[in-house]
């Protein structure tokens, strides 16, 4: 835990750090580029005139050692250097270094650039002295040719005198500052420290047990109003102690239920206490509805009724449907807490959330109903026929074989329902591991369709699937051909005679398109969110004709959800229908690009 002291000499400290780096970026930064940008300028006009003086230096043919003393007393007591460079980089003369020891400047930024007839500038580090010069240089030329380059260089550190003083004067200031603050926040520290001493003393004796200690009020105002609230304190704590043996009583009861919502009332249906889990379940937080009735934080009178009954004596056990904050089922137990005086203090409710369970409940009361219904048709036509098979129908041949076929239609639709039941049973568990492997889909598209041409033959129904080019795809290959197989099944028999079933498949943006339409008697588009459901099927009729068992569009859901795709359809009555199925595809995963459906 930090001292006051501390706390105080930190933020004062980084108050005044911040400072400093504002005012270094508004004030030195820019006084800095100034003066280097200046420099610049002014070192390029030099450069020009050394060059002109330069050039009488080449028309003479001056050897190296009178180019360098040259140099040295044209440069005199100036903090500038002169150098003066041939057309082939090598250095002439310099007025600090002997040229015959230096390398070519071919290289160097400055002087490649006056070789071209530019005045320019440079800043950088001298690879010969090893310090840092702002450098500019100017075109040499005798009769308009260029014959070399003038180069006139500064250290940098003799153009920032301005600024280091700057720099000298915030450092300065920072550092008085530092004292300041650090003799302000022990002064600071004495003197709150000593007000603060004596309250501390009596909130570690009040936490003691001593309960009857108080606190002098102090000279500051501000904890002189904290010393007498402390005393305040004090007297209400003597107070609630007098009154924990009720309110134990209702923290057993509450600790029995908190695995649930729990509500706590006292006797006039006031709310006490709501935990995490009834404030979820009630869509209400417990700063909002403490001290309030019941009635007056929920609209609804069930469950005030309820608690009501409870503080009145009675234990209560009920479901109720609620409408806010959202409908639901609510199973309530509620309970009262009887007082040392016998009679009820308050009353303590366990609420629990059954909205889903009823509706698992419902879910699974329509499933059997659904599997009954589905199964009844069937069943009773297979016992009606063997009844008459066994009556006498036997011994007539046409007619034997006529019910034979009938018998071998309906026992494969009872073998489709269950083995669609198994499948999607396994699907909507989450019991299907997926086998991934990369997939031709043109190849798997061409099998299924092969598959599937005595079907469409019988239903005189054309397949194309030109439009699906060459793509691979990263899926299970068996779930992926069932998927395909349910699509081409209800593009086939709910087609019409001379339709056609059209395959395509297309890359997108992260994603594959495999997409099954057909020119058959299409759907109402208010039929369209729900022909995913199991067993819902538009038109039933045609259904028990073609032998569909209501599951295969829900199978083709659950398929692609598993490969974390979706599943779309677009369709109006005697348009026909067109379904999308969208896998996700991998980054850099389209190898084949199909043609669009």
């Amino acid at each position: 835990m930090k001292s006051l002291n501390r706390i105080l000499i930190t933020r004062y400290t980084a108050i005044v750090a911040a400072i400093l780096v504002v005012l270094s970026l508004l004030v030195i930064v820019p006084i800095r580029n100034y003066t280097l940008s200046r420099e610049s300028r002014d070192l390029k006009v030099q450069a020009q005139l050394f060059a002109g003086h330069a050039e009488s230096y080449f028309r003479e043919g001056m050897s190296v050692e009178e180019i360098d003393d040259r140099l040295e007393d044209l440069a005199g007591q100036l903090p500038v250097r002169l150098t003066l460079i041939d057309t082939e980089g090598k250095v002439l003369g310099d007025s600090e270094y002997p040229a015959e020891h230096m390398e070519n400047h071919a290289g160097r930024p400055e002087v490649a650039a006056a070789l071209r007839g530019e005045v320019s500038s440079a800043r950088r580090e001298s690879r010969t002295l090893g310090e840092k010069f702002i450098y500019a240089a100017a075109p040499v030329q005798v009769d308009g040719k260029i014959v070399g380059a003038a180069r006139v260089s500064v250290q940098e550190e003799d153009v920032m005198p301005v600024i280091l003083r700057v720099w000298w004067i915030f450092l300065a200031a920072f550092g008085l500052l530092l004292l300041v603050i650090v003799g302000a926040s022990l002064w600071t520290e004495r003197t709150v420290m000593g007000a603060l001493r004596e309250l501390r003393e009596a909130v570690a004796s009040v936490a003691r047990g001593e309960l009857e200690r108080g606190v002098t009020a102090p000279r500051i105002a501000d904890f002189s109003e904290l010393a007498e609230s402390f005393n305040v304190m004090a007297g209400e704590v003597r107070k609630r102690v007098e009154e924990l043996d009720s309110e134990r009583k209702k923290l057993e009861a509450i600790l029995k239920n908190v695995s649930t919502g729990i509500l706590v009332a006292d006797g006039e249906n006031r709310v006490l206490l709501l935990n995490p889990a009834a404030e979820a379940i009630l869509g209400v937080r417990l700063e909002k509805a403490s001290g309030r009735r019941l009635v007056e934080v929920f609209t609804g009178t069930e469950l005030e009724e309820a608690v009501r009954i409870a503080a009145a004596g009675e234990k209560v056990e009920r479901e109720m449907e609620l409408l806010y904050p959202r409908r639901m089922t609510l199973h309530l137990k509620s309970q009262p807490v009887i007082g040392a005086d016998g009679k009820v203090s308050a009353t303590v409710s366990t609420l629990e959330d059954v909205t889903l369970l009823r509706r698992v409940d419902r879910i699974r009361q329509d499933f059997v109903a659904n599997v009954s219904h589905e199964l009844r048709t069937p069943v009773a036509t297979v016992r009606a026929l063997v009844e008459s098979l066994l009556g006498g129908a036997l011994e007539r041949r046409e007619t034997a074989e006529r019910f034979l076929h009938d018998l071998d239609r309906e026992t494969s639709r009872l073998s489709q329902l269950v083995e669609d039941l198994l499948a999607l049973s396994r699907l909507e568990a989450g019991e299907t591991v997926l086998r991934m492997e990369e997939i031709d889909l043109r190849e798997l598209v061409d099998e299924r369709l092969e598959g599937k041409a005595k079907l469409a033959a019988e239903y005189g129904v054309e397949m194309d699937a030109t439009s699906c080019g060459e793509m691979m795809v990263t899926a299970d290959r068996r779930l992926l051909a069932t998927l395909l197989d349910n699509l081409l099944d209800n593009a086939i028999k709910y087609n019409r005679p001379g339709g056609r079933v059209f395959v395509g498949c297309r890359a997108e943006e992260g994603a594959l398109v495999l997409e099954v339409r057909d020119t058959g008697v299409g759907m109402p588009p208010e039929e369209l969110p729900r022909i995913f459901e199991r067993f819902y099927r538009i038109d039933r009729a045609r259904s028990r004709e073609t032998g569909g068992t209501g599951l295969g569009l829900s199978i083709v859901k659950h398929i692609a959800e598993l490969h974390g795709g979706t599943v779309s359809v677009q369709s109006e009555p005697g348009e026909g229908s067109a379904f999308s199925v969208r896998l996700p595809r991998p980054p850099g995963g389209d190898r084949g690009m199909g043609s669009p459906a």
